[in-house]
């Protein structure tokens, strides 16, 4: 198109001059220059499309279970989820990069009261109501995997882990005295850990946390669900040093190239409600730093909530894989050529 628009204007031209041999040989050679410089870019135009294209293919999500771990694993993230007796332990890493691994755990909760009212659990400041529900020492039930294909290709993964249990809020023997707390007998409490992996977000995965059966001791108490995020040397089962740079940006508590990002409403029974976080070092003997998601009063409904783990994505297109590198050499190559040839004329 560029060279007819050229070609036209210069017949017109050349019309009205008289023949000049050496002009119109010149003329010639320039426009055999440029077409040969513009078929080269051309090209190398098409290569430069094509590596973030092939940067982007992907084998799909890769899954298994195995002695209570379920692992995920896509170009971008490998997860474990744990579910034997210390569950829900989120366990995850970047495969193209293996020397950090971050861990989540969802160690407990509890119902704590608001003393500024102000909807965040003050560690410190906020009191928990009663003994916390302590989730490590329960036993977790697994659901299989539910899959989604996609041309060979397994592009959504789901799975949950499930327990049931009989809390008791005011236990004995413990040496704590809750002779001031209102009583509150035991009750039957199930939670459910529901995993949702898609290959369209290939470097995080959503866990969504089901709390049903859940009772209150005062209207306007928060429950809290405590977390603690920690970091080992790839290869190693437990986290057990503090995250590296950990910080709060927004909704999202990163980490070296690792993040957790909480949500800021949850649902009872299809009603909309506030949540908020905080976090601290890890109080006691557990380790790293503990973040703290507080929800409003939900009476008696089931609680969803959907917080999602990741790793910060590269730049795209820009993953020097095989058939990347090949592309790049060829596109080299071409540009070499091409500067050869416009030499020589």
């Amino acid at each position: 198109m560029f060279i007819g628009l050229l070609i036209i204007p210069l017949s017109l031209f050349c019309s009205t001059l008289p023949i000049n041999t050496k002009f119109w040989v010149y003329l010639g050679d320039s426009v055999n220059i440029y077409q040969k410089t513009s078929l080269a870019l051309f090209a190398l135009l098409l290569i430069g499309i094509g590596v973030p294209l092939a940067a982007a293919q992907s084998t799909g999500i890769l899954y298994q279970y195995s002695a209570g771990i379920a692992s995920l694993e896509t170009d971008d993230i490998a997860i474990k989820v744990t579910g034997n007796d210390q569950a829900p332990h989120f366990h995850w890493w970047d495969p193209n990069n293996p020397t950090v691994d971050y861990h989540v755990m969802f160690v407990r909760m509890f119902e704590a009261n608001d003393t500024d009212s102000n909807g965040i659990f003050d560690n410190g400041t906020d009191i928990m109501i009663g003994a916390p529900f302590v989730l490590p020492t329960t036993g977790w039930g697994f659901s299989d995997f539910e899959t989604v294909e996609e041309d060979g290709n397994i592009t959504e993964v789901h799975f949950n882990f499930t327990t049931e249990a009989t809390f008791d809020p005011r236990p004995e023997g413990t040496g704590v005295d809750y002779g001031n707390l209102p009583s509150l007998p035991e009750f039957d409490l199930e939670i459910e850990v529901r995993i949702h992996m898609y290959l369209e977000s290939p470097g995080e995965f959503k866990f969504d946390l089901i709390v049903d059966g859940w009772s209150w001791t005062y209207e306007d108490s928060l429950l809290v669900l405590m977390f603690t995020v920690t970091e080992s040397t790839h290869g190693q089962s437990h986290g057990d040093t503090d995250p590296s740079g950990f910080h709060r940006t927004g909704t999202k508590f990163q980490f070296e190239n690792g993040y957790f990002e909480y949500n800021e409403t949850a649902l009872a029974a299809n009603n909309t409600l506030q949540v908020r976080a905080s976090y601290g070092d890890a109080p006691g003997a557990y380790s790293g730093n503990a973040v703290y998601l507080s929800f409003e009063n939900f009476g008696n409904e089931t609680l969803e909530y959907d917080p999602i783990l990741g790793v910060l994505s590269p730049v795209p297109g820009l993953v020097l894989d095989p058939m990347t590198l090949g592309l790049v050499a060829g596109a080299a190559v071409i540009v070499i050529l091409a500067v050869v040839l416009v030499r020589r004329k």
